[in-house]
């Protein structure tokens, strides 16, 4: 079984953010978080960090599917708002040999409390892995976001947990820091973040432009370069993504949006 998760985590290891149970979670972002990853964790609309549901104005339902490089294929629906946020998953790796494959479900579910210009967050995950091993496991998270000049959000993985194999889920945290900013016609962020700062520490760095019902979006951590935008008519919205890595296939999601006051 060691053998087998190894392989599997090698293969989905190319995004640098470690070979830990976590990594079925990154996978399921939507793709504008996926666009801006790491950096998220500090955008009071994006649910990456409990935290920052305090801040959520409006209701959101997103449906996304993501190609990782063809070693694997990720299903997710998310929704939230008003302080609430939730999703769930699927990940499959398909057939990797005869009579093996992996394929696990992954579901969250957060609440969020604005304090003045902080939010606290709190949120649970379950872990469900059903192939090649039927088993379950859980992490509970906190997530701390502070809306000024220039945001910053902390986020704290598996405060406690319980892990699907009796192996450690170990305990990690993350920081970001993004600056809003505005010129004419156009507004924007630009960020900077530190990931899994005790097991696999990884910068991450993203910008974001927004004209109108556009966005331009790119985000950069080691050996990875993510481009990627959005279109918002009314309620509807598409994100895109696109993931570059010199030694991989292309890697692409596309998340559709719907959203009200």
């Amino acid at each position: 079984m060691r053998v087998f998760f190894v392989f599997l985590w090698g293969s989905l290891g190319f995004l640098s953010f470690g070979a830990t149970l976590d990594v079925p979670f990154d996978l399921a972002r939507p793709a504008r978080e996926w666009a801006l990853f790491g950096v998220d964790l500090a955008i009071p609309d994006l649910s990456s960090n409990p935290g920052a549901l305090a801040f959520s104005s409006f209701w959101k339902v997103a449906s996304t599917f993501s190609s990782v490089f063809g070693a694997a294929q990720v299903w997710a629906l998310s929704a939230g708002g008003k302080g609430l946020g939730g999703e769930v998953a699927l990940l499959d790796g398909g057939e990797i040999g005869p009579n093996l494959r992996y394929r696990v479900w992954v579901g969250s579910f957060g609440a969020g409390l604005k304090i003045g210009s902080l939010g606290v967050g709190a949120r649970a995950r379950y872990f469900h892995p059903v192939w090649p091993k039927p088993s379950s496991g859980w992490a509970l998270d906190l997530g701390l976001l502070w809306v000024g000049p220039v945001h910053l959000g902390v986020l704290a993985e598996s405060v406690l947990s319980s892990s699907p194999y009796g192996e450690a889920w170990p305990f990690d945290f993350s920081l970001a820091a993004v600056w809003p900013w505005s010129l004419g016609n156009f507004s924007g962020i630009l960020g900077a973040g530190m990931v899994d700062l005790l097991s696999f520490p990884t910068e991450a760095l993203a910008v974001e432009i927004v004209l109108g019902p556009l966005s331009l979006r790119g985000g950069f951590w080691p050996s990875n370069l993510c481009l990627g935008g959005g279109l918002y008519l009314g309620w509807f919205g598409l994100d895109w993504a696109f993931t570059l890595h010199p030694d991989l296939p292309l890697g692409f999601r596309v998340s559709f949006v719907l959203r009200w006051p």
